[in-house]
């Protein structure tokens, strides 16, 4: 096409100039005879008039162009300076901000360990011995090695095989303090939370009290007060971020113009405010409408949550309310709630499932089982005192798991229960409000 164009305007231009040669001859140069036949007309008879070039023969032509006013010139107008855009003029948005850790140390079993009576020694009597022998192994006197076996002077008739209670032994005993669990003694010595509960006929599961004194059994070995160091996020509210001023157009200069004569300034009439206008039936007003709120999937709303998660669990024990989901101050966060319970309650399984954890290597947590169910349900069961069920176990519900107790640090007995959802596999499951999805 822009090869036509240039064609046809060369022709054009081509043309003019012939016909300029035609219209202007100068004086005193005799004109150009053309090297083509003409045609002459026959005699009498007029020349055929002139054509006009861009005319038809048969047309007329068009009029003389008529002078028309001169034209008034003036500078054109100032162009505009360049406008900076406003991807340009804004400042890039800032990172989103680091999350911050900072580092929790926990320590328990702090306790002294004091000098204290332990379980009475005892002698078995063999062929030959008496009673004054027997008094000093035992380190103790004959009267009162008599008196404590209610032997009758002045004989002191003892038998071969017959056992003999001594004095007191001396032995070493903890103190409790508050916060003190069975189990994290326990680690402290080196020794089980069955030694301990034997040396003192109790149980594993009685509870233990501040300035409590426990024998600690024998063999045992101090290690020192349990440390345990967690890293939890701190919660901190990112700075408000001020807005740029937009950039605002740079001023123009008007040009330059006579000022316009002075005239009276006109009165600008009252601006009324029609009323509304009533809808006809014809014509309703349209009701104002709702955009619907849709939750993202990774990011489920609570009422989603709830509606999820119905009629799936059960309470793993029911007991009066400790700690309840959500900000504690101070940095701290509860995943899930704390249910006060008896030392030894049976804990059941909220839901049926898969073990894929039960341990103790979780600080904080003492002894810990977590069951995997379907559709991205995971349910945690921490500070057990005993643990009844064992990794790739499958679990029906209100099926017992272990007992409440008071390990992990804890300064009572309960029970640290969480129910985490993750939408999809891809996603990792967060904590969510067990009171959501828990029978009311």
């Amino acid at each position: 096409m822009t090869h036509f164009m240039t064609r046809t305007a060369l022709i054009l231009l081509a043309g003019s100039a012939l016909a300029a040669c035609t219209t202007y001859q100068p004086s005193g140069v005799e004109p150009v005879r053309p090297n083509f036949p003409v045609r002459q007309p026959p005699p009498g008879q007029a020349p055929p008039p002139a054509i006009e070039p861009g005319v038809q023969p048969g047309e007329t032509p068009p009029p003389a162009a008529q002078p028309t006013s001169p034209v008034e010139s003036r500078p054109l107008d100032p162009l505009p300076s360049a406008q900076p855009r406003p991807s340009d003029s804004y400042p890039p948005p800032p990172p989103p901000p680091a999350i911050e850790y900072e580092t929790v140390t926990r320590t328990s079993a702090t306790g002294q360990v004091v000098d204290a009576d332990g379980p009475p020694q005892s002698y078995t009597v063999e062929a030959g011995d008496t009673v004054y022998g027997i008094a000093r192994k035992l380190n103790t006197t004959r009267d009162q090695l008599a008196a404590d076996n209610n032997l009758s002077a002045p004989n002191y008739v003892i038998r071969p095989g017959q056992v003999l209670k001594g004095p007191s032994s001396k032995t070493k005993a903890y103190v409790v303090v508050s916060g003190d669990t069975l189990y994290a003694i326990a680690r402290r010595f080196n020794v089980s939370s069955q030694a301990i509960a034997d040396a003192n006929a109790m149980q594993v599961s009685d509870v233990i009290r501040p300035g409590q004194r426990l024998i600690l059994p024998d063999g045992f070995r101090d290690t020192g007060p349990i440390t345990s160091t967690v890293r939890v996020p701190v919660a901190s509210s990112p700075p408000a971020q001020t807005p740029p001023p937009r950039p605002q157009p740079a001023p123009t200069q008007p040009p330059p113009t006579s000022p316009p004569p002075a005239q009276a300034p006109a009165r600008t009439p009252p601006v009324t405010t029609p009323p509304p206008a009533r809808p006809s039936p014809a014509n309703p007003a349209p009701a104002p409408t709702t955009p619907p709120i849709v939750p993202s999937t990774r990011t489920p709303a609570d009422a989603q949550i709830s509606q999820l998660g119905r009629g799936r669990f059960l309470w793993p024990l029911r007991g009066d309310m400790l700690s309840t989901f959500g900000p504690k101050g101070t940095g701290q966060r509860n995943d899930g709630v704390n249910i006060r319970a008896r030392a030894g309650e049976p804990v059941r399984a909220a839901a049926a499932g898969d073990v894929v954890y039960a341990g103790d290597q979780v600080p904080g947590f003492g002894n810990l089982v977590l069951i995997k169910h379907a559709d991205g349900w995971v349910t945690a069961y921490g500070h057990l005192s005993r643990v009844d069920v064992k990794m790739q176990d499958k679990i029906a519900q209100g099926q017992q798991i272990g007992q409440a107790g008071d390990t992990g640090g804890v300064s009572e007995p309960q029970l640290h229960f969480e129910v985490r959802y993750a939408p999809t596999p891809q996603d990792r499951a967060r904590p969510i409000d067990p009171m959501l999805v828990l029978p009311q």
